[in-house]
């Protein structure tokens, strides 16, 4: 049985962007601010593909988390180029994670998804069903990226229209995060309290609509 809506769930997942933020802070502090896109441009190709890498990764393994990513990138590279630098690595590894579900099936989802995040996987098959229902789905759990990309694999959706509504989608969060992280570095902190804000307030939206999603199911 379901629970109601609870304020809980929405106070877990404001805890977990305030986390997610001060972490990223705590790594750009720990870099330093000054100077430290030129830093990265010394590195060449290097840096750009171990963002690459890990954004990929911890979307096919979704227990690593890979959030704090999107600031960091957003302060080693600025908005636009951390922004589709992310959105790559998320792309590849949702592809990644979706092939893996449509070849092996459910079996083989117990190696990359954790005993915890079972539910919320059902939770998405159930009502993703087919195409018609992938965008408003793909809102619905637009905080489960990685958990949706396996889902969807498990259904007979077709793989380019998955993979272009996924990220539609998911560009509207990645974009919040990626922002802050670039705001970080050139200092502009009331713009960057607006971003924590409006990424507070997508979480907030996105648990009310999940749990009153989660009723109307019963």
């Amino acid at each position: 049985m379901n629970s109601e809506p609870s304020w809980n769930d929405v106070l877990k997942n404001l805890l977990f962007i305030a986390s997610t933020l001060g972490a990223a802070y705590l790594v750009t502090v720990y870099l330093g601010l000054d100077g430290l896109r030129e830093k990265v441009l010394t590195a060449g190709l290097y840096a750009p593909l171990i963002i690459l890498t890990l954004k990929a990764t911890t979307v096919v393994v979704v227990p690593l988390g890979g959030t704090v990513i999107y600031p960091v990138a957003g302060a080693l590279f600025g908005f636009w180029p951390g922004l589709w630098l992310c959105l790559a690595g998320d792309a590849i590894g949702s592809s990644i994670a979706f092939f893996i579900s449509r070849r092996f099936g459910r079996s083989v989802l117990r190696y990359f998804t954790s005993q915890a995040e079972r539910p919320v996987l059902d939770q998405v098959i159930g009502r993703l069903g087919d195409e018609k229902k992938l965008l408003v789905t793909r809102i619905f759990f637009i905080g489960f990226m990685d958990l949706f990309a396996y889902a969807a694999g498990l259904t007979k959706v077709r793989f380019w229209f998955f993979i272009l509504i996924h990220i539609a989608v998911h560009a509207i969060p990645a974009s919040l995060y990626v922002v802050f992280g670039d705001l970080l570095v050139s200092g502009n902190w009331w713009l960057m309290i607006g971003a924590a804000l409006a990424g507070g307030a997508l979480a907030l939206v996105g648990a009310w609509r999940f749990q009153v999603d989660l009723l109307r199911g019963n």
